[in-house]
């Protein structure tokens, strides 16, 4: 994936709002859609895709994102400023661990290793979501400034529902070096808008 195009940089900035969003549902609700959930996980374990959107498995793991992205820049009274709150993080979280070159490559052997392990012990969701959250935790969590998670208490200290909001967003930090890898660049947010709204509604257009 060497020449990326604003279809490229649309798809990776959905996953970052995807994971945003699937984090802001599960502190407010204690749930969130499962399988654009699943399609964040599955993102972190692929290293070597053949185009950007192969890292959800393609654009139908993407379409919360999608929704999400488009929602947010065309609808303003209805606009999410905590989910925004929490994309703009991902981004500042993604650029820290780009810049430090072992931390990155450390995670990324971590991951590497954790694929091989689930591959071979068929590890259920629960325990992955248990590993993931620890890697996010190690890895992310005690970079400043720390990711704030608001919410209702009830599902915040519910030890499972923390794990998938680690687990999520160290998905949602995956989908932000994505995004940078396709030269995204955070003017692009401001200055590109409305070819990023247009991209957006096009790429929902393609899903089945």
């Amino acid at each position: 994936m060497s020449r990326h195009d604003d279809r490229d940089r649309t798809i990776a900035l959905a996953g970052v709002l995807q994971a945003a969003h699937l984090v802001t549902e599960l502190a407010r609700n204690g749930r969130c859609d499962a399988q654009a959930e699943a399609s964040s996980l599955e993102s972190l374990f692929e290293f070597d895709p053949a185009s950007v959107e192969g890292v959800y498995g393609g654009l139908a793991g993407l379409s919360d994102g999608l929704r999400t992205l488009h929602r947010q820049l065309t609808q303003p009274a209805q606009r999410n400023l905590e989910l925004t709150r929490y994309a703009v993080a991902l981004i500042h979280h993604g650029d820290k661990l780009l810049k430090d070159r072992d931390r990155f490559s450390n995670l990324g052997q971590e991951l590497e290793r954790f694929k091989e392990k689930r591959t071979l012990f068929g590890l259920g969701d629960s325990s992955q979501s248990a590993q993931l959250a620890r890697l996010y935790q190690e890895y992310i969590s005690s970079v400043e400034p720390r990711i704030m998670i608001r919410g209702e208490p009830l599902y915040l200290q519910n030890p499972s529902i923390a794990e998938q909001i680690r687990t999520l967003l160290l998905a949602g930090i995956r989908a932000a070096v994505l995004w940078r890898q396709c030269q995204g660049q955070r003017w692009h947010l401001l200055v590109k808008r409305r070819k990023i709204t247009e991209m957006a509604l096009a790429l929902l257009d393609e899903l089945p």
